[in-house]
């Protein structure tokens, strides 16, 4: 049975949307990809079991519940900026910014609490106001400059950094008190309380997504944008809300961190991009847009923690961890490209 994505359907959809109101798009939309989005995230469950099997057998403090419970907690802030970048990628773009900042998110918190002595909440709106601003601005740049969404993005990575840099000094600002550490150190009965809130910024954008509005249009966006344009929906918005959605979850990523570590600083969280792509690709989102679903990078991001963890359990050195994420988006890459080729010629 050919894979028919989301963007495809509400891109072939938009035109009803236009005329019975997008509550009808949706449901259509819906029906008409729900069997191959299952599939996919079917397919992604039985990997991720596969992966937990054999470190299972090759460790035996692989499967306890302190070292599950340390891989969903390493997979959380990554997974919420992961959850923005889905959304981001849905609408056919891309967002290279992401993990600045939540260095830029910890910096301006840490500046704002410890340096100038101000309430946690004050610090917290700070922290991830800067971020929601900076993806604001990408998608101003990006929607109505033209500036494609990789230069846009890749320039806000380095402006983003070098805010963080420049508001610490260079230096890890550290000293915060106990209100906002319980930000990323707090617990549930033993259940980290990060993991948490990362499985409510999953819930909340898994809604979005697929019910609501916005959720349709982003997917018909990203499926074909000059028939989402005929159908009257403003493009240009909804890609800026979607960056500005990755600025939002980057930025609560970003406390995350900081709130773990203890400090604000521009190297905390910068290194996470690598992990987020490969967890939205993995999870089956396209890069070409229109595809995808948050409950996929989920999985995806859970997939990545594992490995992980796994190579450190088996005293595998730390730079073959790169290696094989690495390798893991290349294969991702094949696959989607294979696929869109499948669907072009099945369409012929």
């Amino acid at each position: 049975m050919p894979e028919v994505g989301p963007g495809e359907a509400a891109a072939g959809n938009a035109a009803a949307a236009a005329a019975t109101g997008w509550r009808g798009a949706v449901g259509a939309a819906r029906t008409s990809d729900q069997l191959a989005r299952s599939l996919r995230v079917v397919g992604i469950l039985i990997a991720l079991a596969g992966v937990w099997l054999y470190f299972s057998l090759k460790s035996e403090y692989f499967f306890t519940q302190s070292n599950i419970f340390n891989i969903l907690l390493q997979a959380s802030n990554v997974g919420i900026i992961a959850a923005g970048l889905t959304v981001v990628m849905i609408a056919g773009e891309i967002d290279l910014s992401i993990g600045s900042l939540e260095a830029l998110a910890g910096s301006v918190a840490a500046i704002v609490i410890i340096r100038h002595g101000q309430s946690v909440w004050l610090g917290i709106v700070a922290g991830v106001a800067a971020t929601v601003l900076a993806g604001v601005v990408s998608g101003f740049l990006t929607s109505k400059l033209k500036v494609v969404s990789f230069i846009s993005t890749l320039a806000m990575l380095g402006i983003a950094q070098g805010i963080a840099f420049l508001l610490t000094n260079g230096q890890a600002v550290a000293g915060f008190p106990s209100p906002y550490d319980k930000i990323g150190t707090s617990d549930i009965r033993g259940f980290p309380g990060a993991v948490v809130i990362a499985i409510v910024v999953f819930l909340a954008l898994h809604v979005m997504l697929t019910r609501t509005k916005l959720g349709i249009q982003i997917y018909a966006v990203g499926g074909n944008a000059q028939s989402a344009a005929y159908a009257g929906i403003r493009v240009g918005r909804v890609k800026l809300i979607a960056l500005a959605i990755s600025g939002l979850t980057a930025g609560v990523g970003g406390l995350i961190v900081s709130s773990r570590l203890d400090a604000g600083n521009g190297l905390f969280g910068a290194g996470d991009l690598l992990g987020a792509v490969a967890a939205v690709v993995i999870g089956g989102t396209s890069l070409f847009g229109g595809i995808g679903t948050v409950v996929g990078t989920a999985i995806g991001v859970v997939m990545i923690a594992t490995i992980n963890n796994g190579l450190v359990l088996l005293n595998i050195p730390d730079f073959w961890q790169q290696s094989v994420v690495g390798s893991i988006i290349i294969g991702a890459m094949v696959l989607d490209q294979l696929a869109k080729t499948a669907r072009s010629v099945i369409r012929a």
